[in-house]
Order: C-alpha cells, then sequence, then structure tokens
C-alpha cells in the first residue's frame, strides 16, 4: 500500500495542481464578474469588452480542462485586470476631495489614543 502511494505521488501531485489551477481561475472570473457588474457603465468600454473575452474564455479552459500554462496565463490576465478595474479613479465620490486630495474627516483615521488603568 505504501509502495502504491509512492508510486502515484508525481501523478496525484500533478492533479492536485491541475484542480487548484482550475478553483483559482473560476474564483478569479467570478470575481471580474462581480466587479464589473458593480462598475455598471463606469467601468470603459474597452476594459469591459477585454474582461468579458477573458472571462469567457476562462470558463471555457475550465471546462475543457486546458493545459496547466493555459489555466495560470488566464489567471495571471484576469488578476491584472481585476486590480486594473479596482484602481479608484481620480476624483470618484467619497475617494478625493475637490483638488484630488483626501476629503477631510474621512479616510482612515479611526484610531483612538487613550490610557487605561486598572484599579
Amino acid at each position: 500500500m505504501v509502495r502504491d502511494a509512492a508510486q502515484h505521488r508525481a501523478e496525484d501531485q500533478r492533479l492536485r495542481e491541475m484542480i487548484d489551477a482550475r478553483n483559482e481561475l473560476d474564483t478569479v472570473a467570478y470575481q471580474v464578474e462581480r466587479r464589473l457588474g458593480e462598475l455598471a457603465d463606469a467601468a470603459p468600454v474597452n476594459e469591459k469588452a477585454r474582461a468579458e473575452m477573458l472571462v469567457a474564455d476562462a470558463r471555457q479552459a475550465i471546462k475543457e480542462e486546458a493545459p496547466l500554462a493555459r489555466l495560470r496565463s488566464l489567471t495571471s490576465e484576469l488578476q491584472q485586470l481585476y486590480h486594473g478595474l479596482n484602481a479608484p479613479a481620480a476624483g470618484s465620490p467619497g475617494q478625493r476631495g475637490p483638488a484630488g486630495g483626501p476629503q477631510p474627516g474621512g479616510g482612515d483615521d479611526d484610531v483612538i489614543d487613550a490610557e487605561f488603568t486598572t484599579d
């Protein structure tokens, strides 16, 4: 039994890599689809078309059980696209003030400095 496990170790590892790559690609494709839905018409037309094409390619690659290199390549492209879609646009509401700087009173300044004593 141990000998059989040792013989199939490489095959099991390759199968695991394929499964992980398909899962990662599916997750990134879903994230891009969701982000496009959130942006709606705010997304640039060329980026939206590219994203839709890559998501369709990703779904097809998963369905056809494409080679590992193809899965990783699509994952990388979708991740780059996703990060580009998440980049805050200059002057977007809630992100920037009138001059492009941070809005006064907003942001992540929720830190309160305090000292506690125990009696």
